[in-house]
């Protein structure tokens, strides 16, 4: 089920797996990355879901003020809401990649199990065995 969709991001729910799961289709900052994710955030509060999946391919390199926003603000707020598994598949730019390891390598794991994968098929089925 598509729960929200613009040029620049699609959330759906998969129903199958039972997981909030989040496609980044092109570079998105500020207002747009913030609201994609709060917007993710919401849908996995509506569902009592616990697992997200981040399908980073796509996204691009995060502002640093995006990424302190996403530590600072969105990770508690994920936290409060029982997040538990989260399945990312990597961005495929380099640069990409080392904004995203910016991010993550602040993330609390003791709440919060995160597998990194290379494939969208291997993100759901780990997900899916969660």
């Amino acid at each position: 089920m598509t729960y929200f969709d613009t040029s620049y991001l699609t959330i759906r729910w998969n129903e199958e797996g039972g997981f909030v799961e989040m496609q980044w289709k092109q570079f998105a900052k500020g207002d747009e990355f913030r609201q994609g994710l709060d917007m993710g955030l919401n849908l996995l509060r509506e569902k009592k879901a616990t697992k997200w999946l981040a399908d980073l391919r796509q996204l691009g390199v995060v502002e640093k003020e995006d990424q302190v926003w996403s530590n600072e603000n969105w990770f508690p707020r994920a936290y409060d809401a029982h997040i538990k598994y989260m399945a990312i598949v990597v961005p495929q730019s380099v640069f990409a990649k080392m904004s995203m390891n910016e991010i993550m390598r602040k993330v609390d794991n003791k709440e919060l199990t995160i597998y990194y994968h290379e494939e969208l098929v291997e993100a759901k089925n780990w997900l899916a065995l969660q």
